[in-house]
């Protein structure tokens, strides 16, 4: 991964002062703020400096100085009644990076704890009513669901009963794996501020999700930029969620024929491509978006160092003795999704480019 070799100074500095600087392939040496341009404001600067510390986070853990005392930014949901993290008890590395980010960002969040689909037993499932999809297997591993990816699916069910129990008009769900684009905050704001301008009938908008169909445009949504009609995709990195959209995944009951959350979405909102997934929802009316460019990526990408599955490399869930922890590495999906990259335009302004820290991403 290319990397920035920085002294002293500004970015800012070093640009106007013509000093050259130098890219290191090897070494990791720190972390440098894009730099801004000429108009930019300092609350331009202070927001790429967030990010800065946002991305540092990921891989080291930090805590402010004490001999300087920074007021915390105020904490704010951007209009959703909550912002859930969804978090195995187990995974407080995650809970820790995800809270200090989200604080840095000034987001007031609400952490879930996440059903940890290795404690799940035969039993406990029975209770459940929880029986597979007829006929589901991984398409790249020929596989039947893992029991960490029924625990995932539970985790997220959770949130949707919550979203329909006490009412909530609209959430946000996250995972704790994710990074975040420059301006998150603002142009998360900016997108729903015109979602409601538009009057737009919408039940659940990707923030973060891997889009499958790659060749294929997506439509885009009238009277609301950087918004588009979702189409068959995966992840549940991150998600807006609407009230009537809770309902409508409760309503389909997917206890009674399971498979992962990120297959079951697109089969409600009617793009999933296998036909006879789909034939056991009778219903499929989900009204999904995505925002584009996203807005949120994982952390880590199979391969690379740090990069931990908690869904992938449980026990399916039928048989207890059969691990799962198969070579993602050759999987055909793997290959197909290497040549997916973040359209996002990665820096404050929307059209510098990407920290050098970013340069190299490969897909799950």
């Amino acid at each position: 991964t290319a990397t920035i070799l920085w002294f002293c100074g500004s970015p800012n500095f070093l640009c106007l002062s013509d000093v050259q600087m130098f890219v290191c392939n090897r070494e990791h040496y720190g972390f440098l703020p894009v730099p801004l341009k000429a108009q930019q404001t300092v609350e331009d600067e202070g927001e790429s400096f967030i990010h800065t510390i946002t991305e540092a986070l990921i891989d080291h853990d930090m805590a402010p100085s004490e001999h300087v005392y920074v007021q915390p930014p105020p904490q704010t949901k951007m209009g959703f009644e909550e912002i859930f993290l969804i978090n195995l008890k187990r995974r407080l590395d995650r809970r820790t990076r995800m809270l200090k980010t989200m604080a840095s960002l000034g987001l007031q969040a609400t952490s879930v704890d996440a059903v940890d689909g290795k404690a799940l037993n035969t039993s406990q499932l029975q209770m459940l009513g929880i029986e597979m999809l007829p006929g589901y297997k991984d398409p790249y591993s020929g596989r039947v669901l893992t029991r960490g990816e029924i625990g995932c699916f539970l985790s997220h069910h959770s949130i949707w009963t919550q979203v329909s129990a006490r009412g909530f008009q609209k959430v946000l769900v996250l995972e704790d794996d994710v990074r975040f684009e420059p301006r998150f905050r603002r142009r998360l704001q900016a997108i729903m501020e015109n979602v409601d301008r538009a009057r737009l009938d919408w039940d659940l908008i990707y923030v973060g999700r891997k889009r499958m169909q790659v060749h294929q445009p997506e439509q885009s949504v009238d009277g609301v930029n950087n918004l588009v009609v979702a189409d068959y995709s995966y992840w549940t990195l991150g998600y807006a969620l609407s009230h009537q959209g809770a309902r409508k995944l409760l309503d389909a009951e997917p206890f009674k024929k399971m498979l992962p959350v990120d297959e079951f979405l697109p089969i409600m909102f009617n793009k999933h491509p296998n036909a006879q997934y789909m034939s056991h929802f009778k219903r499929r009316d989900l009204k999904a978006f995505s925002v584009e460019p996203l807005l949120i990526y994982p952390t880590h990408y199979t391969g690379e160092p740090g990069y931990i599955s908690d869904t992938e490399t449980s026990t399916i869930w039928d048989d207890e003795a059969v691990a799962t922890d198969w070579d993602r590495q050759q999987a055909r999906k793997t290959a197909q999704q290497d040549r997916i990259g973040p359209v996002a335009q990665n820096s404050v302004t929307g059209d510098s480019p990407p920290p050098a820290a970013w340069a190299s991403r490969d897909e799950l």
